[in-house]
């Protein structure tokens, strides 16, 4: 009987026993060491925070400039990007400066240069949330508003007039999206790193802008070849409706206050504005579609025509025919009597 299968299976279950003897072992020894790494974790991290109390004690302008951008966090409701305007005061002006300095000196550190920054003072202002990169601050600060906007409207469509920022922040995004694509080079501050288009793709950003659908042109009205129709759907409206007052029902159909029952009716207030200039152009003889017949068509139907210049107009009336022109005329000469006998009066006295 052959027992090399069997043999070979013990040397098999000798060798995977002390392996996991040894896993064991290493595993006990993983954890005392993780332990011993935590105390003095701990110790370190309580040294440093002894030091950094003790070195921000010391006179000198770093420190004075670490305690004034403490206190504009505390009067300026946490802020910690400290940006500032023309009408800035000198001092906000100087903290601005030596903040900016910090972020560049952050820059060297990160990149070997550790001469302008100690890694005491980053830590001392990571303790105040001191912002390192102002542009990937707001980028995510714009990022979580637009999440929670999307949570609520269930849109990525921002409308400008409402969020001008996170409209322009998306449409921002959209315009990065389309030069990555396209191979062309954008700006700093709005590179779409792989980062940045996953954290975007997982709230299933909308990369492509969805434009509403355009409304059609409502084509203009050829008065040569359509006044027969249009007159016709003039006159379809009046009886309809009671009435020629055809802007106004415009109006609400705009508004959404009612629909004509014929969708054709909203092209009347172009057609019967267009026959007004007609009509100015019949009576100043010059070239037009109208005729006697037409003209007098449409005053039977009930349009409006404008009065001649030389017409008077409503409630105007010539001086003979004015009743209350005399009376008018005796309290204007009794009133300048009154006014020249207080005169006359102030002046004696």
């Amino acid at each position: 009987m052959n027992n090399e299968p069997n043999s070979l299976i013990d040397q098999a279950n000798f060798s995977l026993d002390t392996a996991k003897a040894d896993l064991d072992l290493h595993e006990a020894e993983l954890e005392a060491a993780q332990s011993r790494y935590n105390d003095a974790k701990s110790r370190y991290d309580d040294a440093m925070q002894r030091f950094l109390e003790a070195d921000l004690l010391r006179v000198c302008r770093w420190n004075q400039m670490y305690h004034k951008f403490v206190q504009w966090k505390e009067d300026h409701n946490g802020d910690t990007i400290v940006q500032t305007t023309k009408n800035s005061s000198d001092d906000g002006k100087k903290l601005a400066k030596w903040v900016q300095n910090q972020r560049v000196f952050y820059k060297y550190y990160i990149n070997g240069d550790t001469k302008h920054i100690k890694q005491h003072r980053i830590t001392a202002l990571d303790n105040l949330g001191f912002v390192w990169n102002v542009f990937e601050h707001q980028w995510n600060a714009n990022f979580e508003e637009l999440k929670q906007y999307h949570a609520e409207k269930k849109t990525f469509e921002v409308p400008k007039r409402q969020n001008c920022k996170l409209a322009t922040f998306v449409l921002t995004m959209r315009n990065a999206m389309k030069k990555r694509n396209e191979g062309i080079v954008v700006q700093k501050d709005v590179t779409l790193t792989e980062e940045r288009i996953d954290k975007l793709n997982s709230i299933n950003f909308h990369w492509g802008l969805k434009r509403p659908p355009r409304k059609q042109k409502v084509p203009a009205i050829n008065m040569l070849t359509d006044y027969d129709q249009q007159y016709q759907l003039l006159a379809s409206f009046k009886e309809e409706y009671g009435h020629l007052k055809v802007s106004k029902m415009l109006q609400e159909w705009v508004k959404g206050e009612s629909e004509p029952s014929n969708k054709e009716y909203k092209r009347l207030p172009a057609f019967v504005a267009a026959i007004k200039k007609e009509h100015d152009a019949y009576r100043e003889g010059k070239p037009s579609i109208l005729n006697v017949e037409r003209v007098e068509q449409l005053t039977a139907l009930g349009i409006k025509w404008k009065k001649p210049l030389n017409e008077p107009r409503k409630n105007t009336r010539s001086k003979e025919e004015d009743p209350n022109r005399e009376t008018r005329k005796r309290r204007k000469t009794d009133e300048e009597a009154g006014d020249s006998a207080y005169e006359a009066t102030a002046v004696n006295i």
